[in-house]
């Protein structure tokens, strides 16, 4: 049931945006390390407050799976922090009482992370028994992923599973009497004889990738199969189609048993298919579908269905146009529950809304309403009380219970009291719609000790607005609080919106997935300047992944911004054509109408490359980028410096699309908290440490103001 409630939210990035960046999907050769100590909750008393620093935010506890009990007493939740002293992370597995005034029960490490192929720690829920006694999650000893066992009251974990190979992924069967295992299959592909060799390209791999390419081969070969642990003998043994069909029933994969029999071939073939969740009686599915056909829509959605697994037609619930939202089966089997996506009002998505409806369809009914943002629900036997995470702009996420039956909502447990001793600056929303009447929105942090009447330097943070606690942006490498604490505006702009579904043989319509949210951002800077609170010739842009992508395009087609940060891979310049595999290629070509860069797409590819229009760029430009990246920037670097245009690249050792070592990501929010002092402040902080740094800033600086006389000379 987790993974059916908790995947959309995730997925809503991962999918939509699949084709934005060339992340590899190996896994980290080397990166953090593990520290066996486990996390804890500390005591902290009430001091006075101080900024936030990078370091605060660094150290933050974060949430990595939460889960009720069956009877509705307990919440299980998984914690990890980074430990910059030693470039690791730690874990910490605890049980809290539902019961008012309860503390949290630490039963030690959870153990290391299982980093998934954009160096995220992905949240995996914990699993209770029947009876609630006992907590299941997959944990590594050895080398190897087993599954482990914990008593709800304390003592030592017991490894419960026993296969050969790592176990991916598992749940408990209704009765609680046997796991479903996924379990890794040996690789079909010898290493050694690849490497003896010379290897025939196919087309099935991309080029950005840091990895030996004998291993990037023998991963890309790597199967699952599927086994049983019973676990009233501990005996284990292969799975039968049946037991497959019986347990293997939160799949997104087409070749599962469930959806041959739930669907028709050509539904399977044709359209998008997420999130299988089976009802309790096992007559139904619900499930999401994305939808990113213009044929079928102008606009991308994530639809919500109920269908019978003996098939018929789908039933439909419900249409997220912003964010794919998440959902449930109550325990009858007769209603569905699931949060609301607005579309119609962007205020209502910073709030939390649990919808009802019949599983038959029909008008649903309100069960939940409040401020603030609740996620990553879990439900427990009676489908009456909620575990949930609870955050909103300014507060992290702390462990939650909702209760549907009166609409209360409790936390639980507080996971970073040392932000009572901080001075956190307050968030306001701005909503605008740009020339062509697409709406946006983002959230205003103010600078600390914000003055009226004052104009400050602002800094606009992508590429999501979810209503979370407002940490980094989307791969967390710029500190917004601490931006705030050095007397920044931030603004915290959803530069995705509700996205088109491009027409074919319709570039003009293409190219607004770039100019709308651009458009957009300058109408929230005209808004916020009208407003007297920004300085608009000290404007600085950021982003990752999409956001990277939409500050590439704006620095080279616009004069909006006095200074960028790219978090590396966001150019889409004709080189990225190259590096893709043969199948994302063909994507590529589908959704973007982009094909070979040197046939009659190329005019196509000159409208929005930023480096094909590099010699417009007047924004000094940092890039942070990692080592399995970085060439996909090469040819936007390239070309500005040999513009002699104020540019400059660190390339991180170890890491994929998201940085995960503590002491690069501490590094990058220093860095960056650097240069826009430098740029929007003229400021530099006297470390001696940080000597060169501004040497070479001070260099770029030159290059920039002999940019500008060449461009004016130009001109007359």
């Amino acid at each position: 049931m987790g993974n059916g409630m908790n995947h959309a939210r995730n997925a809503a990035l991962v999918c939509v945006l699949s084709l934005f960046f060339n992340h590899s999907a190996l896994a980290q050769l080397t990166g953090p390390g593990f520290d066996p100590t486990p996390v804890e909750i500390p005591n902290i008393p009430k001091t006075m407050p101080h900024p936030v620093t990078s370091m605060d935010l660094l150290k933050l506890r974060d949430l990595h799976g939460i889960q009720i009990s069956p009877d509705g007493k307990y919440v299980a939740f998984v914690l990890g922090q980074a430990t910059y002293e030693t470039n690791s992370y730690r874990s910490g597995l605890f049980v809290v009482s539902t019961e008012k005034g309860s503390k949290p029960v630490r039963l030690g490490t959870a153990g290391p992370p299982s980093w998934d192929s954009m160096n995220q720690w992905p949240s995996e829920n914990p699993q209770w028994s029947a009876d609630s006694k006992y907590i299941y999650r997959r944990r590594e000893n050895a080398g190897i992923w087993q599954v482990w066992k914990w008593n709800r009251e304390g003592g030592e974990p017991v490894q419960v599973t026993r296969a050969e190979r790592d176990v991916g992924s598992f749940n408990i069967n209704p009765e609680g009497t046997k796991l479903f295992m996924v379990v890794a299959k040996p690789s079909v592909s010898n290493k050694k004889q690849l490497a003896e060799h010379g290897i025939l390209f196919d087309g099935a791999i991309d080029t950005v990738s840091f990895e030996p390419i004998v291993d990037r081969i023998a991963q890309l070969t790597e199967e699952s199969e599927n086994w049983i642990h019973d676990l009233r003998d501990a005996s284990e043994h292969k799975a039968s189609s049946e037991e497959v069909a019986a347990y293997g029933t939160t799949e997104s994969d087409p070749s599962a048993p469930i959806f041959s029999k739930t669907f028709s071939k050509k539904e399977i073939e044709e359209q998008q298919i997420y999130g299988l969740v089976l009802s309790p009686d096992r007559k139904k599915v619900a499930f999401t579908r994305y939808v990113d056909d213009s044929s079928e829509s102008a606009w991308t959605s994530w639809r919500l269905f109920v269908k019978s697994v003996d098939g018929g037609a789908p039933v439909a619930i419900t249409l997220w146009a912003y964010y794919s939202g998440e959902y449930w089966w109550g325990p009858d089997s007769n209603a569905i529950y699931y949060t609301e996506d607005d579309h119609q009002d962007t205020g209502k998505l910073r709030k939390t809304r649990v919808m009802s409806a019949a599983a038959t369809g029909g008008k649903p009914h309100l069960v939940l309403e409040l401020p603030g943002f609740l996620h990553d629900y879990s439900a427990d036997r009676s489908g009456r009380l909620l575990g949930c995470i609870r955050e909103n702009d300014t507060t992290p996420p702390e462990v939650a219970v909702a209760d549907l039956s009166t609409g209360e909502v409790r936390t639980l447990v507080d996971l970073n009291p040392e932000f009572q001793n901080l001075q956190l600056s307050p968030a306001k929303q701005i909503d605008v719609s740009n020339k062509d009447g697409d709406r946006f929105w983002g959230h205003l942090v103010f600078p600390l000790g914000y003055q009226a009447g004052k104009r400050y330097p602002l800094i606009i943070t992508t590429y999501r607005d979810f209503g979370d606690f407002l940490r980094g942006g989307v791969g967390d490498e710029y500190p917004i609080q601490a931006f705030a604490a050095n007397g920044f505006a931030i603004l915290n702009f959803e530069a995705l919106g509700r996205l088109r579904n491009p027409k074919p043989n319709d570039f003009d319509s293409t190219v607004l997935f770039w100019q709308s949210p651009i458009d957009g951002m300058e109408t929230a800077l005209s808004k916020l300047d009208d407003m007297g609170i920004i300085d608009r010739s000290r404007i600085g842009i950021t982003g990752l992944s999409h956001g990277a992508d939409v500050l590439d395009y704006g620095i080279s087609h616009t004069d909006l911004f006095d200074a960028a940060i790219d978090s590396g891979d966001g150019s889409r310049d004709p080189l990225n054509f190259y590096l893709l595999s043969d199948g994302d290629r063909a994507a590529f070509s589908r959704l973007w109408d982009l094909d070979l860069p040197d046939s009659g797409a190329l005019t196509r590819w000159q409208r929005i490359s930023p480096a094909l229009n590099a010699h417009r760029i007047r924004t000094p430009l940092l890039i942070n980028t990692a080592d399995a990246e970085y060439i996909a920037d090469m040819q936007l670097i390239v070309t500005l410096r040999e513009l002699k245009k104020p540019v400059e690249m660190f390339i991180y050792a170890n890491e994929q699309h998201l940085k995960n070592q503590p002491m690069h990501r501490y590094e990058i929010y220093e860095r960056n908290l650097d240069w826009m002092k430098f740029w929007l402040m003229g400021e530099e902080d006297p470390a001696p440490e940080k000597a060169g740094q501004y040497v070479r800033w001070r260099a770029l600086r030159k290059l920039q103001e002999q940019d500008r006389e060449s461009a004016a000379g130009a001109a007359h």
